[in-house]
């Protein structure tokens, strides 16, 4: 497994944010994402934030828009998932954490 994260966690006592209509939580965890060009590699992502259609991720490497996989746990709780996901977006520019990228929710869970 690939552990994406190579940075301190992030400040999760601020206010939850809205996009698009949707209420946002800060999480303090990680995502563990199999991509479909890759599926055998598990890479873990840190979490900045969740909503009930998605989350916004913190990746190392840029990702592009469309990639679709699929989440299978989050840590540190453990809990297993296998939603499927595409990135909607992606910042292609890095700040000091690195890309975000925002992760759209699709199919059934």
């Amino acid at each position: 497994m690939i552990n994406d994260s190579a940075f301190p966690s992030l400040d999760t006592n601020s206010k939850n944010d809205t996009r698009k209509g949707k209420d946002r939580t800060k999480y303090d965890g990680e995502a563990v994402l199999r991509w479909s060009h890759d599926f055998s590699t598990p890479i873990r992502y840190t979490v900045v934030d969740r909503s009930e259609g998605g989350l916004r991720i913190i990746s190392q490497l840029p990702l592009i828009e469309g990639m679709t996989g699929l989440i299978t746990r989050y840590l540190p709780e453990g809990e297993s998932v296998n939603q499927p996901v595409m990135v909607a977006w992606a910042s292609s520019t890095p700040d000091d954490d690195g890309y975000h990228c925002g992760i759209w929710f699709f199919g059934t869970v």
